[in-house]
Protein backbone atom coordinates (compact mmCIF):
# COMPACT_ATOMS: atom_id res chain seq x y z
CA UNK A 1 0.00 0.00 0.00
CA UNK A 2 0.83 3.48 -0.74
CA UNK A 3 -0.22 5.23 2.59
CA UNK A 4 0.97 3.71 5.78
CA UNK A 5 0.54 4.66 9.31
CA UNK A 6 4.00 5.59 10.46
CA UNK A 7 5.47 5.54 13.81
CA UNK A 8 5.97 8.69 16.01
CA UNK A 9 9.57 10.89 16.76
CA UNK A 10 12.29 8.07 17.32
CA UNK A 11 14.42 9.93 19.05
CA UNK A 12 15.97 13.85 19.15
CA UNK A 13 20.14 14.02 18.79
CA UNK A 14 22.16 16.61 19.15
CA UNK A 15 25.13 18.40 18.35
CA UNK A 16 26.94 21.39 18.06
CA UNK A 17 27.96 24.04 20.66
CA UNK A 18 28.05 26.97 21.66
CA UNK A 19 30.12 29.37 19.63
CA UNK A 20 29.92 33.04 20.99
CA UNK A 21 32.66 34.38 18.80
CA UNK A 22 31.11 34.12 15.41
CA UNK A 23 28.91 36.52 15.65
CA UNK A 24 25.51 37.89 17.65
CA UNK A 25 22.98 34.63 18.08
CA UNK A 26 19.43 34.86 17.38
CA UNK A 27 17.15 37.86 18.76
CA UNK A 28 13.67 37.40 19.96
CA UNK A 29 11.57 37.47 17.31
CA UNK A 30 13.45 35.23 14.85
CA UNK A 31 10.68 32.86 14.91
CA UNK A 32 12.71 29.84 15.65
CA UNK A 33 11.60 27.20 17.71
CA UNK A 34 14.49 27.66 20.44
CA UNK A 35 15.74 31.29 20.96
CA UNK A 36 19.83 31.01 20.15
CA UNK A 37 18.87 27.60 18.52
CA UNK A 38 18.50 26.55 15.20
CA UNK A 39 17.07 23.25 15.23
CA UNK A 40 17.64 20.70 11.75
CA UNK A 41 15.33 17.61 11.13
CA UNK A 42 17.22 14.88 9.63
CA UNK A 43 15.37 11.70 8.05
CA UNK A 44 18.60 9.29 8.65
CA UNK A 45 18.95 6.51 5.85
CA UNK A 46 19.82 3.58 7.40
CA UNK A 47 21.52 4.53 10.81
CA UNK A 48 20.75 7.24 12.96
CA UNK A 49 23.43 7.92 15.10
CA UNK A 50 25.63 7.24 11.94
CA UNK A 51 23.69 10.22 10.26
CA UNK A 52 24.56 12.79 13.10
CA UNK A 53 28.10 11.77 12.89
CA UNK A 54 28.11 12.52 9.11
CA UNK A 55 26.59 15.71 9.55
CA UNK A 56 28.77 17.45 12.59
CA UNK A 57 31.05 19.35 9.78
CA UNK A 58 28.15 20.85 8.19
CA UNK A 59 26.13 21.77 11.65
CA UNK A 60 29.38 22.90 12.97
CA UNK A 61 29.90 25.04 10.18
CA UNK A 62 26.83 26.38 10.48
CA UNK A 63 26.71 27.06 13.86
CA UNK A 64 29.83 29.10 13.69
CA UNK A 65 28.01 31.51 10.79
CA UNK A 66 24.81 31.69 12.73
CA UNK A 67 26.60 32.18 16.01
CA UNK A 68 24.48 29.65 17.63
CA UNK A 69 24.02 26.53 18.59
CA UNK A 70 22.80 23.71 16.25
CA UNK A 71 20.72 20.86 17.05
CA UNK A 72 20.47 17.64 15.06
CA UNK A 73 16.47 16.16 15.12
CA UNK A 74 16.12 12.29 13.90
CA UNK A 75 12.83 11.38 12.75
CA UNK A 76 11.78 7.70 12.74
CA UNK A 77 10.37 8.87 9.58
CA UNK A 78 8.98 11.99 7.07
CA UNK A 79 5.57 11.84 9.06
CA UNK A 80 7.62 12.72 12.39
CA UNK A 81 10.04 15.06 10.99
CA UNK A 82 6.73 17.10 9.36
CA UNK A 83 4.81 16.84 13.08
CA UNK A 84 7.82 18.66 14.35
CA UNK A 85 7.79 21.10 11.79
CA UNK A 86 4.20 21.68 12.53
CA UNK A 87 4.66 21.96 16.31
CA UNK A 88 7.59 24.56 15.60
CA UNK A 89 10.08 21.80 17.27
CA UNK A 90 12.34 21.81 14.36
CA UNK A 91 13.50 25.30 12.17
CA UNK A 92 14.88 23.82 9.43
CA UNK A 93 14.91 20.34 7.50
CA UNK A 94 16.71 17.89 4.58
CA UNK A 95 14.09 15.83 3.45
CA UNK A 96 13.56 13.31 0.30
CA UNK A 97 11.55 15.18 -2.69
CA UNK A 98 8.37 13.57 -1.90
CA UNK A 99 9.12 14.26 1.91
CA UNK A 100 9.27 18.32 1.24
CA UNK A 101 6.37 18.07 -1.13
CA UNK A 102 4.07 16.05 1.59
CA UNK A 103 5.07 18.60 3.97
CA UNK A 104 4.04 21.47 2.25
CA UNK A 105 0.78 20.23 2.48
CA UNK A 106 0.82 19.33 6.20
CA UNK A 107 3.11 22.22 7.41
CA UNK A 108 4.07 26.27 6.95
CA UNK A 109 7.04 25.43 5.04
CA UNK A 110 9.29 26.50 2.02
CA UNK A 111 12.39 24.94 0.09
CA UNK A 112 15.24 27.69 -0.44
CA UNK A 113 18.07 24.60 -1.55
CA UNK A 114 18.58 21.82 -3.47
CA UNK A 115 21.70 19.39 -2.52
CA UNK A 116 24.26 19.26 -5.18
CA UNK A 117 26.37 16.47 -4.29
CA UNK A 118 30.47 16.13 -5.15
CA UNK A 119 30.08 12.76 -6.74
CA UNK A 120 27.68 14.31 -9.18
CA UNK A 121 28.44 17.82 -9.15
CA UNK A 122 24.30 18.63 -9.84
CA UNK A 123 21.56 18.61 -8.13
CA UNK A 124 19.45 16.10 -9.32
CA UNK A 125 19.68 12.31 -9.36
CA UNK A 126 17.59 9.42 -10.28
CA UNK A 127 15.63 6.23 -9.68
CA UNK A 128 17.27 2.92 -10.55
CA UNK A 129 15.52 -1.06 -10.64
CA UNK A 130 18.42 -3.16 -10.46
CA UNK A 131 18.56 -7.04 -10.55
CA UNK A 132 20.94 -9.77 -11.12
CA UNK A 133 22.88 -10.13 -13.96
CA UNK A 134 22.18 -13.38 -14.49
CA UNK A 135 18.14 -12.66 -14.32
CA UNK A 136 18.42 -12.76 -18.02
CA UNK A 137 14.46 -12.37 -18.70
CA UNK A 138 14.53 -9.16 -16.60
CA UNK A 139 15.27 -6.46 -19.24
CA UNK A 140 12.87 -3.65 -18.88
CA UNK A 141 9.78 -2.37 -16.89
CA UNK A 142 7.60 -4.94 -18.64
CA UNK A 143 9.33 -7.87 -17.59
CA UNK A 144 8.59 -7.08 -14.31
CA UNK A 145 5.37 -8.45 -14.57
CA UNK A 146 5.00 -11.88 -12.61
CA UNK A 147 8.39 -11.25 -10.70
CA UNK A 148 9.01 -10.46 -6.62
CA UNK A 149 9.69 -7.02 -6.38
CA UNK A 150 11.38 -4.36 -3.25
CA UNK A 151 10.16 -0.75 -2.80
CA UNK A 152 12.08 0.75 -0.21
CA UNK A 153 9.39 2.98 1.77
CA UNK A 154 6.07 4.14 0.67
CA UNK A 155 7.01 7.92 0.62
CA UNK A 156 10.23 7.66 -0.90
CA UNK A 157 10.68 9.31 -4.27
CA UNK A 158 13.13 7.22 -5.87
CA UNK A 159 12.72 4.09 -3.94
CA UNK A 160 8.93 3.70 -4.12
CA UNK A 161 7.04 6.66 -5.87
CA UNK A 162 9.00 7.50 -9.02
CA UNK A 163 9.56 3.42 -9.77
CA UNK A 164 5.48 2.81 -9.31
CA UNK A 165 4.78 5.91 -11.68
CA UNK A 166 6.77 4.31 -13.90
CA UNK A 167 5.71 0.97 -13.81
CA UNK A 168 1.45 2.42 -13.91
CA UNK A 169 2.40 4.37 -17.25
CA UNK A 170 3.89 1.16 -18.64
CA UNK A 171 0.25 -0.47 -17.50
CA UNK A 172 1.59 -2.35 -14.87
CA UNK A 173 -0.37 -2.13 -11.66
CA UNK A 174 2.39 -3.08 -8.73
CA UNK A 175 0.03 -4.55 -6.31
CA UNK A 176 -1.38 -6.75 -8.67
CA UNK A 177 1.03 -7.38 -11.39
CA UNK A 178 4.07 -8.06 -9.88
CA UNK A 179 4.24 -11.49 -7.82
CA UNK A 180 4.69 -9.98 -4.56
CA UNK A 181 6.02 -6.97 -2.82
CA UNK A 182 8.11 -6.34 0.28
CA UNK A 183 8.58 -2.62 1.45
CA UNK A 184 12.61 -3.51 2.69
CA UNK A 185 12.86 0.13 4.52
CA UNK A 186 15.88 1.07 3.37
CA UNK A 187 18.20 1.43 -0.41
CA UNK A 188 20.97 -0.83 1.29
CA UNK A 189 18.24 -3.25 2.31
CA UNK A 190 16.70 -3.31 -0.91
CA UNK A 191 20.28 -4.10 -2.74
CA UNK A 192 21.60 -6.70 -0.15
CA UNK A 193 17.74 -8.52 -0.92
CA UNK A 194 18.87 -8.27 -4.42
CA UNK A 195 22.04 -9.30 -3.87
CA UNK A 196 20.99 -12.44 -1.68
CA UNK A 197 18.30 -13.48 -4.18
CA UNK A 198 15.26 -12.45 -1.48
CA UNK A 199 13.31 -10.48 -4.05
CA UNK A 200 14.22 -10.43 -8.07
CA UNK A 201 14.18 -6.60 -8.62
CA UNK A 202 14.21 -3.45 -6.70
CA UNK A 203 14.35 0.02 -6.96
CA UNK A 204 17.03 2.66 -5.17
CA UNK A 205 18.46 5.71 -5.65
CA UNK A 206 21.36 6.00 -7.97
CA UNK A 207 24.04 7.70 -5.83
CA UNK A 208 22.99 4.61 -3.20
CA UNK A 209 23.71 2.26 -5.28
CA UNK A 210 26.74 3.68 -5.96
CA UNK A 211 27.93 4.37 -2.60
CA UNK A 212 26.86 0.37 -1.66
CA UNK A 213 29.17 -0.67 -4.74
CA UNK A 214 31.83 1.50 -3.60
CA UNK A 215 32.07 -0.02 -0.29
CA UNK A 216 31.35 -3.31 -1.21
CA UNK A 217 28.21 -3.70 0.84
CA UNK A 218 27.40 -5.99 -2.24
CA UNK A 219 29.09 -7.72 -5.54
CA UNK A 220 27.94 -5.35 -8.02
CA UNK A 221 29.64 -7.01 -10.77
CA UNK A 222 26.94 -9.72 -9.88
CA UNK A 223 23.86 -7.20 -10.23
CA UNK A 224 22.51 -4.64 -13.36
CA UNK A 225 20.18 -1.99 -13.70
CA UNK A 226 17.38 -2.44 -15.90
CA UNK A 227 15.70 1.00 -15.54
CA UNK A 228 17.09 4.61 -15.20
CA UNK A 229 14.07 7.31 -14.62
CA UNK A 230 14.44 10.89 -15.48
CA UNK A 231 15.87 13.32 -13.21
CA UNK A 232 14.59 13.72 -9.69
CA UNK A 233 15.92 16.80 -7.70
CA UNK A 234 17.76 16.16 -4.72
CA UNK A 235 17.16 16.74 -1.82
CA UNK A 236 15.96 20.30 -0.38
CA UNK A 237 17.03 22.10 2.63
CA UNK A 238 13.80 24.26 3.54
CA UNK A 239 12.50 25.99 6.82
CA UNK A 240 9.59 26.86 8.62
CA UNK A 241 7.62 30.29 7.29
CA UNK A 242 7.51 31.30 10.74
CA UNK A 243 10.95 32.22 10.69
CA UNK A 244 12.10 35.97 10.21
CA UNK A 245 12.80 37.06 7.01
CA UNK A 246 16.23 38.14 8.17
CA UNK A 247 16.72 34.97 9.65
CA UNK A 248 15.62 32.78 6.66
CA UNK A 249 18.52 35.15 4.50
CA UNK A 250 20.82 34.62 7.19
CA UNK A 251 20.16 30.57 7.33
CA UNK A 252 20.30 29.89 3.75
CA UNK A 253 23.47 31.78 3.77
CA UNK A 254 25.08 29.92 6.26
CA UNK A 255 24.09 26.76 4.04
CA UNK A 256 25.17 27.99 0.78
CA UNK A 257 28.52 28.70 2.21
CA UNK A 258 28.85 24.90 3.10
CA UNK A 259 31.32 23.18 0.44
CA UNK A 260 32.82 19.97 0.14
CA UNK A 261 31.37 18.41 3.38
CA UNK A 262 29.87 15.38 4.50
CA UNK A 263 26.27 15.45 4.87
CA UNK A 264 23.80 12.55 6.20
CA UNK A 265 23.34 9.71 3.73
CA UNK A 266 23.62 12.86 0.58
CA UNK A 267 27.38 11.91 1.03
CA UNK A 268 29.97 14.86 0.36
CA UNK A 269 28.38 17.86 -0.58
CA UNK A 270 29.87 19.95 -2.90
CA UNK A 271 27.59 23.18 -2.37
CA UNK A 272 23.80 23.89 -1.23
CA UNK A 273 22.55 25.43 -4.74
CA UNK A 274 19.16 27.81 -4.59
CA UNK A 275 15.47 26.01 -5.19
CA UNK A 276 12.01 27.11 -4.19
CA UNK A 277 8.80 25.20 -4.56
CA UNK A 278 8.78 24.62 -8.10
CA UNK A 279 11.80 22.91 -7.99
CA UNK A 280 9.22 19.64 -6.44
CA UNK A 281 7.17 20.19 -9.05
CA UNK A 282 8.09 16.64 -10.69
CA UNK A 283 7.34 15.31 -7.47
CA UNK A 284 3.74 16.55 -7.17
CA UNK A 285 3.69 15.36 -11.22
CA UNK A 286 4.27 11.82 -10.04
CA UNK A 287 1.67 12.29 -6.98
CA UNK A 288 -1.01 13.27 -9.87
CA UNK A 289 -0.38 9.70 -11.71
CA UNK A 290 -0.26 7.48 -8.74
CA UNK A 291 -3.69 9.43 -7.82
CA UNK A 292 -2.72 9.90 -4.34
CA UNK A 293 -4.47 12.72 -2.16
CA UNK A 294 -0.99 14.52 -0.40
CA UNK A 295 -2.99 16.05 1.90
CA UNK A 296 -4.72 12.59 3.47
CA UNK A 297 -1.41 10.81 3.20
CA UNK A 298 -0.02 9.38 6.70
Amino acid sequence: MLGTKHAAVLSTLVIGATLAIAGPAAAAGDGLAEAGTLKVGIIPAEDARAVVKQSKEVMDQVSKTLGMKTEIFVGSDYNATIEALRANKVDVALMGAFGYVLATTQAPVEAFAVTVTKASNSPDYHSIIIAKKDANELTSLASLRGHTFAFVDPSSTSGSLMPKSALVEAKIDPEKDLKKVIYSGGHDASIIAVAEGKVEAASVADRIYANACNKKLVDCSTIKVIWTSPAIPNDPLFYRKALSPEMKKKVADAFYAIHDLTFGEMGTVARFAPADDKTYDVVRGIAKTLKLDLTKMK
